[in-house]
């Protein structure tokens, strides 16, 4: 069993919130906060993790966009490494290099559980700004560093960091689908379902600990909601006719999903449990896939009710429709930024052409995300509405990728081992 906790915080002395914007990678102009973080120091014999968990650390802090993590050559000249010993840090030498704060962490092991004694230092004042103690099971050492990474980006922004988050997607062969989750990077990839079957359209619950997805596992498509902590799927619809798109309501009681039940595919809401199912479009045209607001109070979904696919808006209560995207073009997959300011989308760009698009919530200012000319689809948001994640056919295979709002940046989500679509990004943990 995992376990992970923080024990009592070190002094944290002085409050920063300091706002990035405008981030130029790269050159002179670069807006983003320079931060060096050596290689851990560790009892002896882990020295290699030391380095490893620094590595992923930095790697952490670069994605979120707001932190340029110094390399190597920028250390002062003979640095060797940081010592147990925070106090003998020669602050004089790192005064003469870009980096604004330091990384200092001291690891120990005993019988398979890893301590970390968590630091992050201001150059120019020699003091130490944030501080933690953090302690895993010695397998689950990447879940320390990002845990502290996460911590970093909170004093520096404001908002926490996401690099304690997952991502879940559906993976595998084109007859057969399973369900999978991996850290944010990429990394720990687990398979979820063992249906031997097409499971599609996975959806972590608001707290993480379950995701609702759809499969044909008993021979129609039908929905149902996966317990992490126990491995056990139970069925959430098994209507006749289309069972689709969940998407669960922020307070992760009720469910609003797609059903043809009806003769017609309309938005239904639905208790956790799957009981009392209450519609909420009645349209002859075709409504699909939900996507609550962050207050709860709204749902955007996809209507032909204008003749082409297209976002609209309505009340929870299914009141008030109306439509929000107008750049052009059929648009697909609405999904709502947690901080309620945006709604990320796909449009049809012609031909096989899908991007990605963020609109402001009421539908103005649309902005394009991807030009890659291939499939971009499913987007869903970061926790910390920085971040998209999606799919796409850029490389020919369907792969995870992310962007970054802000800046525009494209990048492959590494270490994904199978085919990936419809991912969902989960919340911290």
């Amino acid at each position: 069993m995992r376990i992970l906790r923080f024990v009592l915080p070190f002094l944290v002395v002085g409050q920063c919130m300091a706002q990035v914007s405008g981030t130029i990678v790269g050159g002179p102009n670069d807006a983003r906060i320079a931060i060096a973080a050596p290689p851990f120091a560790t009892v002896p014999g882990k020295e290699a993790l030391g380095s490893e968990m620094a590595a992923v650390l930095s790697n952490d802090l670069e994605f979120s966009g707001l932190i340029r993590p110094l390399t190597r050559d920028l250390f002062p000249a003979g640095f060797a490494g940081f010592t147990s010993d925070a106090t003998q840090i020669n602050f004089d030498a790192w005064r003469h290099t870009p980096a604004k704060f330091l990384v200092h962490v001291y690891v120990t092991s005993e019988a398979g559980k890893l301590a970390a004694e968590c630091r992050l230092m201001d150059v120019s004042t020699g003091q130490q700004v944030v501080g933690k103690r953090l302690a895993s099971e010695e397998s689950w050492w990447r879940l320390i560093a990002h845990q502290f990474a996460d911590e970093i980006v909170r004093y520096l922004d404001g908002e926490p960091g996401i690099a304690t988050s997952r991502v879940c997607y559906s993976g595998g062969t084109t007859g057969k689908k399973e369900i999978y989750v991996a850290d944010y990077d990429g990394a720990n990839e687990t398979q979820l379902t063992k249906h031997g079957s097409i499971s599609i359209l996975p959806a972590f619950s608001p707290d993480g600990s379950k995701i609702a997805y759809v499969s044909y596992k008993d021979r129609y498509q039908f929905l149902y909601i996966y317990d992490l902590a126990s491995g056990k799927s139970t069925a959430l619809s098994k209507e006749v006719g289309m069972n689709s798109a969940p998407s669960w309501a922020p307070d992760g009681k009720r469910l609003a999903m797609v059903l043809s039940k009806d003769a017609n595919s309309e938005i239904y809401l639905v208790n956790a449990d799957g009981s009392n199912k209450q519609r909420l479009t009645n349209n002859p045209a075709v409504d699909s896939s939900p996507c609550f607001s962050p207050d709860g109070r709204q749902i955007a979904f996809v209507s032909e009710r204008g003749g082409n696919p297209q976002i609209h808006v309505m009340d929870v209560t299914g009141a008030n429709p109306h439509r929000v995207s107008f750049q052009g073009g059929k648009a697909y997959d609405p999904a709502w930024s947690p901080d309620g300011k945006s709604i990320a989308y796909v449009v049809e760009t012609g031909g096989a052409g899908f991007e990605i698009y963020v609109m402001d919530a009421d539908g103005s200012n649309p902005r394009q995300l991807t030009a890659s000319g291939g499939s971009n689809e499913s987007p869903s948001w970061s926790r910390d509405s920085r971040h998209v994640v999606f799919s796409s056919t850029r490389s020919g295979s369907p792969e995870l990728w992310t962007a970054n709002v802000t800046t525009g940046e494209n990048r492959k989500v590494a270490s994904i081992g199978v085919r990936a679509q419809g991912p969902d990004w989960g919340p911290r943990r």
